[in-house]
């Protein structure tokens, strides 16, 4: 046995076993793997307390790599070699294993790890770094400039840094790029960005509220809008005067009388926004139709007035027709049938009550002075804004559009 190991044959090193019975059992225990390695240098050492522990584990190391002194050495690989690997790793996992067998049988001095960096080095195993590294390397395409500006303020930017599998602070530098916000916001709409999608007046949607048709994240109202009404002395009358003087009810049309949206289909148990506004009523002695008057009048104002998505989409669902799609813009129109569950034809009979408020938006206008073109009769208060310019001035330029 070469080097100090031989040299232990005298009877002071092994009292017990010869060197051929210790590389014996050393090499038996390996085999069974951990726990019988350690079992056999405990029996070693139990027996032959002269040799030390670190001595038998570097022996053992010796007979699992006979060739321990050449094993290190740079490998010669020849054009036959790669073609061997080439062929078995395109044949799948078996065609592997019979490479590696026959490179090792050609190279008795090789070990598998050498040939598995020669198939890495090779490229023979595709990518070798994870893809969200390899997509962080690669530029921004326009794909993934449109998703990012669809996901922003929806997802967070970790969320979106998985999806495009790049790293957190690239989505955050981009969207600053593209002057985007980071922040995620809340689902729903505002009043005013939804009537001006769906060309309705912000008077219309707020009746909308009131009558259950939409819904909004927080409908408690508001201490200081309360706090407001007291202070006025509205109510501070008899309930027979608060009767008398009490707001008209709430319609949709402003030919009276009328028949509010029936929206018991619509809601099948008493919304929250009908407990919270019946509560109010019941703490200000006032009829709940008082109130909804008043919240429809924005007199009493609403903690949170945006309204959920989900509300939103039972309303095009439910109420499609009293969406005119001959009003909507391509984009817009896209959206509603896409996501939204747009249906034109539902509640055709809350549609008809609409028409007479809706005549006036068939007549586009345009504006003399800054060349605008604007629907209905938001124009004369339009001309009073853009300058001197008269109502009869722009009379010529009226444009009432076929939309049938």
């Amino acid at each position: 046995m070469p080097g100090r190991w031989s040299n232990t044959t005298d009877g002071d090193a092994f009292r017990f076993f010869t060197p051929e019975q210790v590389d014996r059992i050393l090499s038996e225990g390996a085999r069974r793997g951990r726990t019988g390695t350690h079992a056999a240098i405990e029996r070693v050492l139990r027996l032959e307390p002269g040799i030390e522990r670190a001595e038998l584990w570097r022996r053992i190391r010796q007979l699992k790599f006979p060739s321990n002194d050449t094993r290190h050495g740079r490998s010669t690989w020849t054009p036959e070699d790669d073609q061997v690997l080439s062929d078995g790793y395109q044949k799948g996992w078996s065609g592997k294993r019979q490479a590696v067998r026959e490179l090792i049988k050609r190279h008795p001095n090789w070990q598998p790890h050498v040939i598995w960096k020669r198939a890495a080095k090779l490229r023979l195993g595709g990518k070798t770094s994870k893809r969200s590294q390899e997509r962080s390397r690669l530029p921004w395409s326009e794909h993934d400039h449109d998703l990012l500006l669809n996901l922003a303020g929806y997802k967070t930017p970790r969320m979106i840094a998985r999806l495009l599998h790049r790293s957190e602070a690239a989505v955050r530098y981009h969207l600053m790029i593209l002057g985007k916000s980071s922040r995620v916001h809340l689902e729903g709409f505002s009043r005013k960005e939804l009537a001006a999608d769906l060309h309705l007046g912000k008077k219309t949607i707020q009746r909308f509220i009131v009558e259950g048709l939409l819904e909004v994240r927080d409908p408690r109202i508001t201490r200081d809008s309360l706090d407001d009404l007291c202070a006025s002395g509205r109510f501070n009358l008899q309930s027979s005067d608060v009767d008398a003087r009490e707001p008209k009810p709430i319609s949709l049309t402003s030919s009276a009388p009328t028949q509010p949206i029936d929206t018991t289909s619509a809601v099948s148990k008493r919304s929250r926004a009908e407990r919270v506004w019946a509560e109010t009523a019941q703490s200000l002695g006032i009829p709940i139709e008082t109130v909804k008057a008043l919240i429809a009048q924005r007199v009493l104002k609403l903690y949170d007035p945006t309204i959920t998505e989900k509300s939103f989409r039972q309303f095009c669902r439910r109420y499609g027709s009293i969406i005119n799609p001959e009003f909507l813009n391509r984009e817009t129109r896209a959206w509603l049938e896409s996501s939204m569950d747009f249906v034109p034809r539902s509640g055709e009979s809350a549609s008809r009550r609409l028409e007479p408020l809706r005549k006036h938006a068939h007549i586009v206008r345009q504006c003399t002075k800054c060349g605008h073109t604007i629907r209905g009769n938001v124009f004369f208060r339009h001309i009073k804004r853009c300058g001197t310019q008269s109502s009869e001035s722009a009379g010529p330029r009226a444009v009432k559009r076929d939309l049938n």
